[in-house]
């Protein structure tokens, strides 16, 4: 009965509660309830219905209100204990912190465990992991976002996807997909090379590009030219978190060169820290591949090789040649850029105001109208813009799958392989044959004595007068006779210079060329081709050569008075790549030679052959290490002497001094 009751004055009071018509009357507002009704028990112990006795409604909000108190203090412990592991990260972790200049948040990386708690790690790892995957999804989306843009530039997705197959060419294998990836290995690299460098200022990526006046910009301002409009595209996204990879890139490129002796002097105008090298093919040197091949091979001499090459040609033997070192695993990421050949005819003919945004005023060059080097055969500005964007996608795509690598192995740093320098001083056996170049050892290597499948190479050390230079200029090697002038470059010398002394100066053509523009504000250029010239009075230059190994390598160092032939192999001489008429100077036959102290005979000194050729005038001559030169202690530091004279009677400065732009050796040992 009593239970009865209860349910019945429950739902009485619930009723009464709400003012239901259905109890048949309901007490008024604030009328004692019944002392049943204030005996009855809600089926919620939690309830605070009306009919909750005094004493257990106390009873509940203290038990409530203590279950917050523990929520509380629950919730600042795990803060706490996050905080400290947070703010001891940097000293605890076994990889060094990681360098936040321009992402803001040090943080962003997994921490190696060490020796605090395992709740704690796993705390630290659960918030690096949000941080993380929240970093790789907005560089994404950034990513994505230039994706469009590209496409919306070049007439949308169909029109900019097919200019882009057509203007590049990758050489992996399927689809280009471990191309991609090998790329994607570099980024990721230069990451784990940085937290496992101590004295690191943060992750590095420098992009190199070489070349003829192509990738100079001629007829448009240098900060215009193909290498910076990348540039400016991807450097931000490499920037971005979780990633925080500075990009350097450097145009090196010098207008009117061939690929050697540019290529004996990649540290020179490169860097040794170059990650990424290019030659442009596009003009001067034929559309055979055995200079490239040269050129390649001594990339892979370079100290993070192998390189990401870029080829600025579409030439099918060059073409083909890269993709042969591809299959050999020896350059597993090279690119091939074309330019305007990748542009469909159709949207060029289609009146201005209808091309896409990229193609409009296609044919108006980056510097003013007049300016030097607006010929036909050089790319104008939105040219220049199309081969970076183009460079640019394809750099970005290697991101998107460095995310890919970083979001689906959280120990994917495990997965990096490290450097090798054993391994890449071994070359594969050359394609082309260039014993008959006079410098075949110096282009291509030689075989090992056991096996000649396998090639190696000897350090082959450059000193060159050429800009722009990062290391190694000519004067560091002068000991004598070259004239103390401090002149501008562009003001023409006087011939009381060259009495008693060989003057560093610019040729005739390449004097004219940069005053016409200095005219346009100097366009932005640093390329210019300066070298020592001489003549009979000049009398004679002495240089002391180093002797030099490669990097991470401990070479044996000579001592004074040893036989110079067991340290030095030859020595190559360049001049100036300037035509100036059939009575110039004839190094062959012009100047004289003494290495270590003794007298280098004409045999001894012969013609490099094709290789080293410009506008089909050869530029560059071997030396022979003569029987009985010796070493020479310049200092503390031993060396080879070398001198040099004129002593061609008919040379003058009016029919073309004697030159030396370059000087370089190949290193024994």
């Amino acid at each position: 009965m009593d239970l009865h009751r209860r349910g019945v004055s429950i739902s009485g009071a619930r009723n009464s509660e709400n003012g239901d018509a259905r109890t048949g009357g309901s007490a008024p507002r604030g009328a004692p309830a019944p002392l049943a009704e204030l005996r009855a028990r809600p089926a919620n112990p939690y309830s605070t219905d009306a009919s909750t006795s005094l004493t257990d409604l106390v009873l509940i909000r203290s038990m409530q209100l203590l279950l917050f108190l523990a929520c509380l203090w629950f919730v600042s412990i795990i803060f706490a204990v996050a905080d400290e592991s947070s703010n001891g990260a940097a000293q605890s972790a076994q990889i060094p912190p990681t360098h936040s200049s321009s992402i803001g948040n040090s943080k962003l990386r997994p921490r190696v465990q060490t020796s605090q708690t395992l709740d704690t790690n796993a705390i630290q790892s659960i918030r690096n992991e949000i941080d993380i995957d929240d970093a790789i999804k907005s560089t994404r989306k950034e990513i994505g976002q230039i994706r469009q843009r590209f496409y919306t530039r070049y007439g949308g997705q169909h029109e900019a996807t097919a200019m882009l197959n057509k203007g590049l060419r990758t050489f992996g294998e399927q689809d280009n997909d471990s191309s991609l990836h090998a790329t994607a290995v570099r980024l990721l690299r230069s990451i784990v090379e940085h937290e496992s460098s101590p004295g690191s200022n943060g992750a590095k990526f420098v992009m190199s590009f070489a070349g003829y006046s192509v990738t100079v910009g001629r007829g448009n301002h240098w900060s215009q030219s193909y290498p910076f409009v990348m540039e400016g595209i991807i450097k931000p996204i490499l920037e971005m978190a979780p990633l925080g990879i500075e990009l350097t890139v450097r145009n090196s490129a010098i207008g009117g060169i061939p690929s050697f002796p540019y290529g004996w002097c990649l540290s020179n105008f490169l860097g040794d820290d170059s990650d990424s090298v290019s030659w442009d093919y596009g003009m001067n040197e034929g559309n055979g591949a055995s200079g490239l091949e040269s050129y390649v091979r001594q990339s892979l001499m370079l100290p993070n090789s192998p390189p990401l090459f870029i080829l600025l040609d579409m030439k099918g033997p060059r073409l083909n040649l890269l993709q042969q070192y591809a299959d050999l695993g020896y350059l597993p990421d090279s690119i091939a850029l074309g330019g305007r050949d990748a542009v469909s005819k159709e949207l060029l003919l289609l009146p201005e105001s209808d091309r896409p945004e990229g193609l409009k005023e296609w044919d108006i060059w980056g510097a003013p109208k007049g300016a030097p080097g607006q010929s036909p055969w050089h790319p104008k500005k939105k040219e220049h813009e199309l081969m970076g964007w183009m460079l640019a996608i394809r750099m970005l795509n290697a991101v998107d799958r460095a995310l890919e690598i970083m979001k689906r192995d959280a120990n994917w740093r495990h997965s990096i392989p490290p450097r090798n320098a054993a391994e890449r001083r071994v070359l594969p056996r050359p394609i082309h044959d260039q014993t008959k170049s006079g410098a075949g050892s110096m282009l291509n290597g030689t075989p090992f004595s056991d096996d000649d499948s396998k090639w190696q190479m000897n350090k082959v050390s450059c000193r060159t007068s050429f800009l722009p230079n990062i290391s190694g200029k000519l004067e560091s090697i002068v000991e004598s006779g070259v004239a103390n002038d401090d002149e501008d470059m562009l003001q023409t010398r006087d011939d009381s210079l060259f009495h008693g002394n060989w003057v560093m100066d610019v040729g005739k053509l390449e004097r004219d060329t940069k005053i016409k523009v200095q005219k346009y504000g100097g366009l932005g250029y640093i390329d210019m081709k300066t070298a020592l010239y001489g003549i009979p009075s000049s009398g004679t230059l002495r240089m002391i050569i180093p002797h030099e190994s490669h990097a991470a390598e401990v070479g044996v160092s000579p001592n004074a008075g040893e036989s110079a032939d067991k340290y030095f192999h030859s020595l190559v001489l360049c001049e100036v790549n300037e035509k100036r008429g059939d009575d110039e100077c004839k190094m062959t036959e012009d100047l004289d030679f003494r290495l270590g102290g003794e007298s280098v005979p004409r045999s001894d000194i012969s013609q490099v052959k094709g290789v080293a050729s410009y506008l089909k005038k050869d530029i560059c001559i071997r030396i022979d290490i003569p029987a009985g030169a010796t070493i020479l202690l310049d200092g503390s530091a031993p060396g080879l002497l070398l001198e040099v004279t004129v002593s061609g009677k008919t040379v003058s400065r009016e029919n073309g001094a004697c030159s030396i732009s370059h000087v370089i050796w190949e290193n024994i040992r």
